[in-house]
């Protein structure tokens, strides 16, 4: 078989099964998260890189997968945090991974495209997908074939996935921390349920995961500097005196 034969057949298979693995992508670890029981579950070790992983909207999502931007950057590698709805703010984000808030779902599929084609990082996450990205599922699977990297996006549903987690946390998976009367004052740490299902395989786990609080902002918009505790100044008026 000639060598364009065999490019247009693999075009063909891309095109025809776009959930399918390449088999160059097999050589390619996965992408640890650092939470030990998550990974172990996990086959491979890890989130698969070249595939799309959906991540249904739930408890804990956001919290495991924030870790696992910080694990990639603690070895080295480049994690993108894709913020579809706009819901992080400047407070609670810790800098581990590039943070994008695209101004419409649009935009957010674009800057996902873009982050997976070119295969310079090694974790990308779109958080808040919606109807859009269903139907743009196919074209950013073939753009995470082409860059490598490990795709997971935070949705409802996806047409296209390769691995599918959900989380939740159980009424009893609190613990608090309680009072010198015994009441319950504020959550310390939750226990997260794990569930994942790939084609003829399922597995399930739990995480504890520490709750850390910050303060609250005075500015609404996180991309505005937060004047608590500022001095005011004023322009200063045609004596030369500030008012």
């Amino acid at each position: 078989m000639q060598a364009a034969e065999v490019l247009a057949l693999r075009e063909a298979l891309r095109e025809r099964f776009p959930n399918a693995q390449p088999v160059i992508q097999r050589t390619a670890g996965a992408v640890a998260t650092g939470l030990g029981p998550l990974d172990g579950m996990l086959p491979g070790n890890g989130l698969p890189r070249g595939r799309v992983t959906l991540w249904r909207s739930g408890a804990g999502s956001t919290a495991v997968l924030r870790a696992a931007c910080s694990e990639v950057s603690a070895r080295g590698e480049r994690a993108a945090w894709i913020d579809v709805q706009r819901l992080i703010t400047a407070d609670s984000w810790r800098g581990d991974a590039m943070l994008l808030r695209p101004n419409s779902e649009t935009e957010a599929l674009v800057c996902a495209e873009e982050l997976l084609r070119c295969g310079g990082f090694a974790l990308v996450v779109l958080a808040g997908g919606g109807r859009l990205f269903e139907r743009e599922a196919v074209r950013l699977s073939r753009a995470v074939h082409a860059g490598g990297s490990a795709f997971v996006a935070v949705a409802p549903i996806a047409p296209v996935a390769h691995l599918r987690l959900a989380s939740r946390i159980e009424s009893d998976g609190y613990h608090w921390k309680l009072n010198p009367f015994g009441e319950p004052v504020s959550v310390e740490s939750v226990r997260v349920e794990v569930q994942a299902q790939a084609m003829g395989w399922n597995g399930r786990c739990s995480l504890v995961l520490p709750v850390v609080g910050f303060e609250p902002r005075t500015a609404l918009d996180p991309l505005l500097h937060d004047r608590r505790g500022a001095r005011v100044r004023r322009r200063a008026g045609r004596s030369g005196v500030s008012r």
